[in-house]
């Protein structure tokens, strides 16, 4: 019965594996580097509204008359 790491014997197929493993713990470092903290969300939509649009100095009721 043969092992599951047989493939490993070989010299390619060692370096390879060796490769791939390190690529995998440099990714996941990078990742908990750069994108392991949590990002606050909130609600801008009033100011953003409010600047997009521009924000009225007096009610429209008032340059109506």
């Amino acid at each position: 019965m043969s092992g599951h790491f047989d493939f490993l014997k070989k010299p390619l197929a060692r370096e390879i594996a060796v490769i791939v493993l390190i690529k995998l713990v440099l990714l996941l470092g990078i990742r908990s580097l750069w994108f392991g903290g949590g990002v606050d969300v909130k609600d801008d939509g009033i100011t953003v509204g409010q600047h997009v649009l521009g924000s009225a100095s007096q009610p429209l009721e008032k340059n109506l008359k």
